[in-house]
């Protein structure tokens, strides 16, 4: 079974099981992308981002409570 044959016979799973023949190609594709696509970014120079702070930072010093909003 050479080239020929392996095109003759993705044919036949594409015009006779559809659903079947894309769910393999979509299958396929997500390795692939995931060997590709992050050592191209790294290798144009793409840097992570700095992560968003989870939190605010905590005031030094004492505070104060508001006067005049007492019921």
């Amino acid at each position: 079974m050479g080239i020929m044959g392996l095109f003759t016979t993705l044919r036949h799973q594409l015009y006779n099981y559809p659903t079947i023949f894309v769910s393999y190609v979509l299958g396929i594709t997500g390795p692939v992308l995931l060997l590709t696509v992050y050592p191209m970014r790294r290798e144009m120079g793409y840097k992570a981002p700095v992560d968003a702070p989870r939190s605010f930072p905590i005031p030094q010093g004492a505070r104060t409570s508001p006067t005049g909003y007492d019921d």
